[in-house]
């Protein structure tokens, strides 16, 4: 599976999620995780690049909804919430893209091998 932009992410479903940056996120734009039933225990929130920030408010917010919420840059986020599932724990995600990954010799072998180029044959070989 493949996404494009923002996502809202629970451990059986991916949802798009309607922000651009880190700006976007509002009580508007979290609302769909403190009006689901059953609550979900925390909220991790991937919120871009390192250095992107989201207004503290937010975090006070979730907590009077009995959210729990962290907020890191996407990429620790994704490790965090694959964690938290993995326990089992009712865990909700909300991802915003990095503007730049990190990409490793691995992520380039996972990819060839996905588009299945990991080598390539020459017809007149012998």
């Amino acid at each position: 599976m493949s996404l494009i932009g923002p996502i809202a992410i629970f451990p059986k479903t991916v949802l798009s999620w309607c922000v651009t940056n880190s700006h976007d996120i509002n009580e508007d734009s979290l609302s769909l995780f403190y009006l689901l039933e059953p609550k979900i225990d925390i909220l991790v929130i991937g919120i871009g690049d390192k250095g992107s920030h989201v207004d503290t408010r937010i975090i006070r917010f979730m907590r009077n909804k009995g959210i729990n919420i962290e907020l890191l840059p996407t990429e620790s986020a994704c490790t965090t919430f694959n964690f938290l599932n993995q326990e089992g724990r009712y865990v909700a995600g909300a991802f915003i893209p990095p503007a730049l990954l990190a990409v490793n010799e691995d992520d380039r072998v996972q990819t060839e091998r996905k588009r299945k180029e990991l080598y390539i044959t020459e017809e007149n070989w012998l």
